[in-house]
C-alpha cells in the first residue's frame, strides 16, 4: 500500500500546500540565521562487508542483509537459544549483524595504553580510538595540527557488555577496570590522546545516541565554543544478559531481521557498529579548503512525553519535530524526498514513524511525486548507540 497515497488534485493540493507554508511562516520564532555545519571526515566499521565507503554502498545498493547467525567467538548461541519466548533462561533468536574483525585486536601502544590498561578496557572504547583516528586521517587533519585545540568530543553508546564479563571473574586482576568500562571515557580517551580541549561527553539517550551527540556537537559549534568537533557512535554485542533483557521485553525479532516498514515486522535485529564524523562550521571548512561530503542545515530534538508506555512514541510530538526543525532554519519542506527515519521493524514504532512523516509532509507530496522513506537497519540491524551515525552516513 503507497504510504502517502493522495486524493487532492493539483489545484487543491497546491492550495493546501500554500496555506500550510503560510501558517509556517507566521509562527516561525527568530532564531537568527541557523549556520550550516560541515561534515569533513568520516571513519565506521559495519555489520560484515559494510567496512568502507565503497562496500556499504554496495550493500545498500544491492540491499542486501548483513545478519548472521552469532559467531562462537562471542558466544555459544546453542546454549541460550530456544525458540519458545515465554522459556526461562532463554533467547528465542539465533543472529544479528555482527563486525567480522576480530574484537581482541588492537594496537595499545600506539595509543600510549599499557598492556594492562589495554585488557580492562572495553572494545568500544578500543574501536573508537582506531575509528576517530582514520575520521581524522579522512579529514585530512594531522594530530600535530589539532592537538591542544579546543575541538569537542561528543560519542554515543548505551550497552556496557563488558562489564558483565568483567564481573563474572572477581578475583582476575582489574586494576584499570573503573577506567575501562566507564562510559565517560568512550569520549574522554579521545580527548586524552588526541589533546582536544573541548567538551568531552559520551551521551545516553537510547536509540537516539549518537544523532543526540551530534545535535549537541552542532550547538558547541554554533555557538563558538568550538572550532571543530568529533562526534561518534559505537555497539558491540557478545555478551547475553542484554540480549535476555530485550528479547524479555519483546524487543527483538525472532527472524534476527529488521523488517522496516514491512508487514513481517517483529521486532528489531542487533547490530555492531563504530563511526565517527568530524564537523566543523561550513565557513571553516571553506576557509580551510577541506573535503566537505555533507552540510547540515539544522538539527532538533525533543521527547514524546506521557504516552500510553513509556517505549511507546508518540506521533503527534514527531510530526511537531519535524516541522520545527525546518522552521527554524526556514528551509523549505517541499524539495525533500528521501527520509532517513528510524525504521526499527516493530509493530508499535514503524506505523507511528511511517504517519508522522506521512502527515509531515502529507501538504507538499503527491501520488506522482512521492516521499520517499527508508532505514538503514533493514541492511546492518540496529546499531544501538551507533545507530543515528550509520543512518547519516547511508
Amino acid at each position: 500500500m503507497p504510504l502517502l497515497e493522495s486524493t487532492y488534485d493539483s489545484t487543491r493540493w497546491r492550495t493546501a500546500r500554500d496555506a500550510k507554508t503560510e501558517r509556517n511562516k507566521s509562527s516561525i520564532i527568530d532564531y537568527g540565521e541557523t549556520e550550516p555545519i560541515a561534515i569533513v571526515g568520516l571513519a565506521f566499521e559495519f555489520p560484515q562487508d559494510a567496512t568502507s565507503e565503497e562496500s556499504f554502498w554496495q550493500m545498500l545498493c544491492e540491499g542486501r542483509s548483513a545478519s548472521t547467525e552469532f559467531p562462537r567467538s562471542r558466544l555459544n548461541i546453542d546454549a541460550f537459544y530456544h525458540p519458545d519466548e515465554n522459556r526461562p533462561s532463554s533467547i528465542p533468536l539465533r543472529g544479528g549483524h555482527f563486525v567480522k574483525e576480530d574484537l581482541g585486536a588492537f594496537d595499545a601502544p600506539f595509543f600510549s595504553i599499557t598492556p594492562a590498561e589495554a585488557e580492562c578496557m572495553d572494545p568500544q572504547h578500543r574501536r573508537m580510538l582506531e575509528t576517530a583516528y582514520h575520521a581524522l586521517e579522512d579529514a585530512g587533519v594531522p594530530i600535530s595540527k589539532c592537538s591542544g585545540s579546543d575541538t569537542s568530543v561528543y560519542t554515543g553508546s548505551f550497552t556496557n557488555d563488558y562489564f558483565s564479563i568483567l564481573k563474572q571473574d572477581y578475583r582476575a586482576e582489574q586494576r584499570h577496570g573503573a577506567m575501562g568500562i566507564a562510559p565517560s571515557m568512550l569520549a574522554n580517551r579521545l580527548s586524552w590522546f588526541f589533546n582536544f580541549k573541548g567538551t568531552s561527553m559520551n551521551v545516553d539517550s537510547a536509540c537516539s545516541s549518537s544523532l543526540l551527540a551530534l545535535h549537541l556537537a552542532c550547538q558547541d559549534l554554533r555557538v563558538g565554543n568550538a572550532t571543530m568537533a568529533l562526534v561518534g557512535g559505537a555497539n558491540l554485542v557478545y555478551h547475553p544478559n542484554f540480549m535476555k533483557l530485550m528479547s524479555d521485553f519483546n524487543f527483538l525479532s525472532k527472524d534476527s531481521r529488521c523488517w522496516s516498514f514491512d508487514e513481517r515486522g517483529n521486532g528489531y535485529a542487533r547490530g555492531e557498529g563504530t563511526s565517527v564524523v568530524v564537523v566543523k562550521r561550513l565557513a571553516d571548512a571553506l576557509r580551510d579548503g577541506d573535503t566537505i561530503r555533507a552540510v547540515i542545515r539544522n538539527t532538533g530534538s525533543n521527547q514524546d512525553g506521557r504516552t500510553p508506555g513509556i517505549t511507546q512514541p508518540s506521533q503527534t510530538s514527531q510530526v511537531d519535530l519535524i516541522e520545527k526543525t525546518y522552521r527554524q532554519a526556514n528551509i523549505d519542506m517541499e524539495p525533500t524526498r528521501f527520509f532517513g527515519a528510524h525504521g526499527t521493524g516493530t509493530p508499535v514504532g514503524d506505523p507511528a514513524e511511517a504517519n508522522a512523516i506521512g502527515n509531515a509532509f502529507h501538504d507538499y507530496r503527491t501520488v506522482l511525486s512521492p516521499m520517499y522513506i527508508g532505514a538503514v537497519k533493514a541492511n546492518i540491524g540496529h546499531l544501538g548507540g551507533c545507530r543515528g551515525l550509520a543512518g547519516i552516513i547511508k
